[in-house]
């Protein structure tokens, strides 16, 4: 008869981010990161040891979710990256990377192939700790669900035992500011000028606009950047009209 492996209990209300997840054991060794294979995550998430399995989209919020839910599970001792690898986030490949590398001081990802592979919400400390609780299976493009399956069952096979710290708990804060919305311009309150003066206008483009690159950095893949300078473009655009209108006003 096999020993039995010590198993804990995950971080309370675990998974701690939620998404696109399917939760399978909670106790089980195997986390799967679908990448862009979406149709393929009810039949894992059935199988026996798979503690959760989800699809994961992008290079910086879609990272960061993954880390967020294995290290408050200490049970979860294998990450499996399956799935049709995700154009242009190329997500896969930067999860890959930081298991392999880590991060910057400014947390970018080390050598990420990715547009925008940035993990704001992690410290180093924390990927410290992914990178010694689990062991990455790169199964980058494989969609087949036997195969994926058959891996599953070898890694349960081989189960450590729960990884010997406690759970881990991050939170990620995703922006939910709809990029229209964040650039609205109290234009009504230029009629007043006497109550709003040209600098405080100027610090509250200044506040927007970099709420703006923040949005476009976390939420854009190909063809983020040149949004952003679209978005930007149109930010100071309503800047300047509204200095127009407020000399306007005031003469």
């Amino acid at each position: 008869m096999a020993e039995e492996k010590p198993k804990v209990e995950p971080a309370s209300g675990w998974p701690i981010v939620a998404g696109e997840i399917k939760v399978g054991d909670p106790k089980g060794p195997v986390a799967v990161a679908a990448l862009a294979s979406e149709t393929i995550v009810k039949d894992i998430a059935e199988t026996p040891g798979v503690a959760i399995v989800g699809p994961v989209k992008t290079e910086n919020i879609g990272i960061e979710k993954v880390i967020a839910n294995v290290i408050s599970n200490p049970n979860i001792r294998y990450l499996i990256v399956c799935g049709t690898e995700v154009t242009g986030h190329v997500t896969g490949g930067s999860l890959k990377a930081l298991y392999e590398h880590g991060i910057q001081p400014d947390k970018r990802i080390k050598n990420a192939p990715g547009a925008i592979p940035y993990v704001e919400h992690l410290s180093e400390e924390v990927v410290d700790r992914f990178r010694r609780q689990v062991q990455l299976i790169d199964m980058i493009n494989v969609e087949d669900v036997g195969a994926i399956k058959a891996k599953i069952a070898e890694l349960v096979a081989n189960d450590p035992g729960a990884f010997p710290e406690p759970p881990m708990v991050v939170k990620v804060e995703v922006e939910e500011k709809k990029v229209e919305e964040v650039l609205k311009i109290p234009l009504a309150s230029i009629a007043q000028p006497v109550m709003f003066s040209i600098e405080a206008l100027l610090n509250d483009m200044r506040y927007r606009v970099q709420l703006i690159g923040r949005t476009w950095r976390l939420i854009s893949g190909v063809g983020s950047f040149r949004a952003l300078g679209l978005s930007l473009g149109l930010a100071l655009s309503l800047g300047v009209y509204a200095l127009l209108l407020f000399f306007t006003t005031m003469g």
